[in-house]
Parts: C-alpha cells; sequence; structure tokens
C-alpha cells in the first residue's frame, strides 16, 4: 500500500482545515483593515492543515495501540 494511499483520509483533513483556518484568518485581517498577503495566507495554510493533520494521524495510532494491547 502507497504512502498516499493509507494516509488519503489525513491529507484531506489537513488540506480542508488548512483552506478554512487561513480563510478565516483572511476574514478577521480584512476585519481589521489589514492587507491582504499572500504569503502570510500560504503559512497560515500548511502549519495549521499540517498540524491538524499530523494530530489527527496520532490520535488515531494511539487509539488503534490501546485496542491491539
Amino acid at each position: 500500500m502507497s504512502f498516499f494511499e493509507k494516509n488519503k483520509t489525513y491529507i484531506k483533513l489537513g488540506v480542508i482545515s488548512g483552506i478554512m483556518f487561513a480563510l478565516v484568518m483572511v476574514v478577521f485581517d480584512y476585519y481589521m483593515d489589514r492587507p491582504f498577503l499572500l504569503w502570510k495566507f500560504g503559512l497560515h495554510f500548511v502549519l495549521f492543515g499540517f498540524f491538524n493533520a499530523f494530530m489527527a494521524r496520532r490520535k488515531v495510532k494511539k487509539e488503534e495501540e490501546k485496542r491491539n494491547k
């Protein structure tokens, strides 16, 4: 099984949550009259998405280890 097949759910979760967080931050910046910065949007998207995907994978892996004991 390839890396992508094993982790497809976590990749989707990271992309969706990263985009949602980045969009919320763009709306917040717009509300505060700050300019839109593409690098800031990308940074929010990548970091938050990666963090969420990593934490979800870690949680599921931990639960599986508990279940298998």
